[in-house]
Protein backbone atom coordinates (compact mmCIF):
# COMPACT_ATOMS: atom_id res chain seq x y z
CA UNK A 1 0.00 0.00 0.00
CA UNK A 2 2.82 2.55 0.84
CA UNK A 3 4.87 1.29 -2.13
CA UNK A 4 1.33 2.30 -4.33
CA UNK A 5 1.01 5.70 -2.55
CA UNK A 6 4.60 6.56 -2.95
CA UNK A 7 4.09 5.65 -6.70
CA UNK A 8 1.05 8.43 -6.95
CA UNK A 9 2.99 10.86 -5.34
CA UNK A 10 6.00 10.50 -7.83
CA UNK A 11 3.46 10.51 -10.75
CA UNK A 12 1.70 13.23 -9.88
CA UNK A 13 4.90 15.09 -9.22
CA UNK A 14 6.33 14.35 -12.41
CA UNK A 15 2.78 15.15 -14.26
CA UNK A 16 2.73 18.71 -12.14
CA UNK A 17 6.23 19.61 -13.50
CA UNK A 18 5.98 18.37 -17.41
CA UNK A 19 2.85 20.67 -17.59
CA UNK A 20 4.37 23.50 -15.40
CA UNK A 21 7.58 23.73 -17.33
CA UNK A 22 7.31 26.25 -20.24
CA UNK A 23 9.49 26.46 -22.75
CA UNK A 24 10.66 29.95 -22.54
CA UNK A 25 13.00 29.92 -25.59
CA UNK A 26 10.48 30.02 -28.31
CA UNK A 27 8.59 33.09 -26.60
CA UNK A 28 8.63 35.58 -29.78
CA UNK A 29 5.47 34.65 -31.55
CA UNK A 30 4.42 37.74 -33.95
CA UNK A 31 0.95 36.15 -34.66
CA UNK A 32 0.19 35.69 -30.60
CA UNK A 33 -1.69 38.69 -29.06
CA UNK A 34 0.87 41.51 -28.17
CA UNK A 35 1.47 43.41 -24.09
CA UNK A 36 0.39 46.78 -24.59
CA UNK A 37 3.26 47.76 -23.25
CA UNK A 38 7.32 47.45 -24.09
CA UNK A 39 8.33 43.74 -23.71
CA UNK A 40 12.02 42.10 -23.85
CA UNK A 41 12.29 38.58 -24.51
CA UNK A 42 14.44 35.93 -26.07
CA UNK A 43 13.55 34.17 -28.88
CA UNK A 44 15.27 32.94 -32.61
CA UNK A 45 16.01 35.24 -35.09
CA UNK A 46 17.80 34.12 -38.55
CA UNK A 47 21.36 35.00 -38.95
CA UNK A 48 22.46 35.57 -42.65
CA UNK A 49 25.61 34.82 -41.74
CA UNK A 50 25.72 31.46 -40.37
CA UNK A 51 22.42 30.74 -42.32
CA UNK A 52 20.55 29.46 -38.76
CA UNK A 53 18.53 30.68 -36.32
CA UNK A 54 19.87 31.82 -32.75
CA UNK A 55 19.10 33.20 -29.94
CA UNK A 56 18.03 36.93 -29.37
CA UNK A 57 16.92 39.72 -27.12
CA UNK A 58 14.61 41.32 -28.31
CA UNK A 59 11.75 44.00 -27.17
CA UNK A 60 8.39 44.21 -28.49
CA UNK A 61 7.48 48.15 -28.89
CA UNK A 62 3.59 48.16 -28.72
CA UNK A 63 3.88 51.97 -30.11
CA UNK A 64 5.63 50.66 -33.48
CA UNK A 65 3.71 47.25 -33.14
CA UNK A 66 6.89 45.50 -33.76
CA UNK A 67 9.78 43.58 -32.48
CA UNK A 68 13.37 45.19 -32.59
CA UNK A 69 16.56 43.70 -31.77
CA UNK A 70 18.68 44.42 -29.21
CA UNK A 71 21.32 40.97 -29.20
CA UNK A 72 22.00 38.34 -31.31
CA UNK A 73 23.60 35.97 -29.04
CA UNK A 74 26.62 33.82 -30.79
CA UNK A 75 29.51 33.80 -28.60
CA UNK A 76 30.28 30.64 -26.58
CA UNK A 77 33.34 32.52 -24.90
CA UNK A 78 32.10 31.93 -21.43
CA UNK A 79 31.13 27.60 -21.33
CA UNK A 80 28.84 28.31 -18.09
CA UNK A 81 26.65 30.71 -20.20
CA UNK A 82 26.06 29.41 -23.58
CA UNK A 83 24.26 31.65 -26.09
CA UNK A 84 20.48 30.61 -25.02
CA UNK A 85 21.23 30.51 -21.54
CA UNK A 86 22.61 34.54 -21.48
CA UNK A 87 19.93 35.25 -23.75
CA UNK A 88 17.21 33.96 -21.39
CA UNK A 89 18.86 35.70 -18.36
CA UNK A 90 20.03 38.80 -19.91
CA UNK A 91 16.64 39.18 -21.48
CA UNK A 92 15.04 38.35 -18.22
CA UNK A 93 17.39 41.28 -16.82
CA UNK A 94 16.58 43.73 -19.60
CA UNK A 95 12.81 43.51 -18.72
CA UNK A 96 12.87 44.04 -14.86
CA UNK A 97 15.09 47.02 -15.46
CA UNK A 98 12.65 48.37 -17.58
CA UNK A 99 9.36 47.58 -15.20
CA UNK A 100 11.76 49.44 -12.28
CA UNK A 101 12.09 52.28 -14.19
CA UNK A 102 16.26 51.58 -14.26
CA UNK A 103 16.50 51.12 -18.18
CA UNK A 104 16.58 54.36 -19.40
CA UNK A 105 20.33 54.15 -20.80
CA UNK A 106 22.94 51.77 -21.55
CA UNK A 107 26.08 52.43 -20.55
CA UNK A 108 29.35 50.42 -20.01
CA UNK A 109 31.90 49.99 -16.84
CA UNK A 110 34.73 46.96 -15.90
CA UNK A 111 33.41 44.65 -13.00
CA UNK A 112 35.58 42.21 -11.71
CA UNK A 113 38.21 43.28 -14.35
CA UNK A 114 35.45 42.07 -17.14
CA UNK A 115 34.18 44.85 -19.57
CA UNK A 116 30.11 44.73 -18.60
CA UNK A 117 27.07 46.84 -20.31
CA UNK A 118 25.16 47.69 -17.55
CA UNK A 119 21.35 49.69 -17.55
CA UNK A 120 21.74 53.19 -15.92
CA UNK A 121 20.04 56.06 -15.32
CA UNK A 122 20.87 59.92 -16.52
CA UNK A 123 25.14 59.51 -15.71
CA UNK A 124 25.07 56.21 -13.95
CA UNK A 125 27.73 54.13 -13.25
CA UNK A 126 28.12 50.72 -13.48
CA UNK A 127 27.92 48.11 -10.63
CA UNK A 128 26.98 44.74 -9.45
CA UNK A 129 23.26 46.11 -9.31
CA UNK A 130 22.79 47.37 -12.52
CA UNK A 131 24.88 44.96 -14.89
CA UNK A 132 22.95 43.84 -17.40
CA UNK A 133 25.96 41.11 -19.40
CA UNK A 134 29.22 40.61 -19.12
CA UNK A 135 31.96 40.81 -22.46
CA UNK A 136 34.90 38.57 -23.28
CA UNK A 137 38.47 40.02 -21.68
CA UNK A 138 40.16 42.48 -24.55
CA UNK A 139 36.84 43.04 -25.43
CA UNK A 140 35.95 47.05 -26.18
CA UNK A 141 32.83 48.37 -24.34
CA UNK A 142 32.28 51.32 -25.83
CA UNK A 143 32.63 49.87 -29.60
CA UNK A 144 29.73 47.24 -28.44
CA UNK A 145 27.49 50.46 -27.56
CA UNK A 146 28.74 52.38 -30.98
CA UNK A 147 26.99 48.62 -32.86
CA UNK A 148 24.07 49.08 -30.47
CA UNK A 149 23.98 52.77 -32.00
CA UNK A 150 24.36 51.42 -35.44
CA UNK A 151 21.77 48.94 -35.07
CA UNK A 152 19.35 51.99 -34.50
CA UNK A 153 20.17 54.56 -37.01
CA UNK A 154 21.75 52.61 -39.55
CA UNK A 155 25.00 54.23 -39.18
CA UNK A 156 23.47 57.22 -40.25
CA UNK A 157 21.05 59.98 -39.04
CA UNK A 158 20.98 61.37 -35.98
CA UNK A 159 22.92 59.92 -32.92
CA UNK A 160 20.78 58.24 -30.32
CA UNK A 161 23.63 58.22 -27.65
CA UNK A 162 24.96 60.87 -25.14
CA UNK A 163 28.28 61.28 -23.29
CA UNK A 164 29.09 62.26 -20.51
CA UNK A 165 32.32 62.48 -18.37
CA UNK A 166 34.32 60.18 -21.15
CA UNK A 167 31.32 57.60 -21.17
CA UNK A 168 28.81 56.98 -23.60
CA UNK A 169 24.93 56.47 -22.44
CA UNK A 170 22.68 55.00 -25.02
CA UNK A 171 19.17 56.51 -24.68
CA UNK A 172 17.07 53.23 -24.44
CA UNK A 173 13.41 55.20 -25.47
CA UNK A 174 15.10 56.50 -28.93
CA UNK A 175 16.58 53.05 -29.68
CA UNK A 176 13.09 51.68 -29.48
CA UNK A 177 11.58 54.30 -31.38
CA UNK A 178 14.55 53.96 -34.37
CA UNK A 179 15.67 50.25 -34.09
CA UNK A 180 14.65 48.37 -37.33
CA UNK A 181 12.32 45.83 -37.15
CA UNK A 182 13.21 41.79 -36.48
CA UNK A 183 11.17 39.15 -37.17
CA UNK A 184 10.69 36.69 -34.33
CA UNK A 185 9.45 33.16 -34.31
CA UNK A 186 8.79 32.32 -37.96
Amino acid sequence: MKLQSFSTALGLTAVTLILGTSPSFSQGNASAKQPDKVTFLCTSIYDNASGERIPATVAWVPERKVHVRFIAWKSEYFPQWLPQKRCQVVSEKFQKFYEAGRLDYLTTGIIGGYPVVCAAKSNGDCNANNQLFTLKLGSDPQTILKRLVNIADGTSGEPIFQSSGGKTYVNVGNFLKNAPVVNVGE
